[in-house]
């Protein structure tokens, strides 16, 4: 009877584990898709961000930003600021989890505007007309670039995998991919 309770407790510290593990060991296989909507377009940008929210991923977001040599302040209100407005969010997320074996889908969303003003974006938290209201955006006499983006990735990974390490990696490199479009936002790309 003692070994069953020893083996029944191995076997609940083991699943713990690998549920609140934040480790992933493994290879990773990796495929990123990004829809944007631009509105205007004409970008003078400056060299700092303001990240809303501040969330896993909105810090996900600000730290990929300051690796890459921005200035970045996270928000925890959408307010007008001073450099450039990036509002982030996750629209939903897919896990099929094994401990060895995972698979996994997100899809993160952004507004974009360069001039600090998250009025399009308030308009569109208020609005019951969805993707619409982003993608027509409103006509302003300033120069502001502004851009509604989607990123879906796809992701494959192989090895030892705690869940939400797994959770973060999908954040991570949604997070990465965030990042690579809005900076081909700022050099005149649109996609």
């Amino acid at each position: 009877m003692r070994k069953l309770h020893l083996a029944a407790a191995v076997l609940l510290v083991l699943l713990l584990a690998f549920y609140f593990g934040p480790f992933v060991f493994g290879s990773s296989k990796t495929d990123s898709k990004v829809v944007v909507m631009p509105g205007q377009v004409n970008v003078s940008a400056g060299s700092g961000f303001c990240v809303y929210p501040d969330s896993t991923l909105g810090n996900l977001v600000a730290s990929e930003l300051r690796s890459r040599g921005y200035r970045v302040l996270l928000l925890s209100a959408p307010v007008e600021c001073d450099g450039q407005f990036l509002a982030v969010w996750v629209e939903w997320i897919n896990i099929t989890y094994f401990p060895v074996s995972s698979r996994g889908h997100i899809r993160v969303g952004a507004f974009y505007s360069s001039s600090g003003d998250p009025g399009d974006y308030l308009s569109h938290l208020n609005s019951t007309g969805g993707m619409g209201v982003l993608s027509a955006f409103k006509e302003s006499e300033t120069p502001e670039g502004q851009a509604y983006l989607l990123v879906d990735v796809s992701d494959e990974s192989r090895g030892l995998i705690g869940f939400a390490g797994y959770n973060r990696h999908l954040l991570e490199i949604s997070s990465e991919a965030l990042v690579d479009h809005v900076e081909r936002i700022l050099e005149g790309g649109r996609s």
